[in-house]
């Protein structure tokens, strides 16, 4: 071994590696807990801009729904009220969707 090997070894004896370990250990910690401290928020936003997405999207189901229902009863009172003017719309509608899928 040269002499700067064996000073090496020297002075790695006299370093204690286990209250290294611990106080990297303590600031990875501190580090940890101010970086959570600060996303925190950030994550407690998008949760709740998330929640309120679905919420929305809750009720513009809902309002289609009810669209929906409301658009169906219109059409079969429609169609019982005037059978022959429905029944020539609907053949209508079949001769240009044919053409129209050519």
């Amino acid at each position: 071994m040269n002499d700067r090997t064996q000073t090496l070894l020297q002075d790695s004896d006299a370093f204690d590696s286990g209250a290294t370990v611990d106080r990297v250990a303590q600031r990875a910690h501190e580090a940890i807990d101010t970086v959570a401290a600060k996303v925190k928020p950030a994550v407690e936003g998008v949760q709740s801009a998330a929640n309120q997405a679905v919420d929305a999207l809750h009720a513009k189901t809902d309002a289609l729904g009810e669209w929906e229902s409301e658009w169906l009863d219109s059409a079969r009172t429609h169609i019982r009220e005037q059978p022959l003017t429905s029944l020539a719309i609907g053949l209508l509608a079949g001769v240009l969707l044919s053409r129209l899928a050519r």
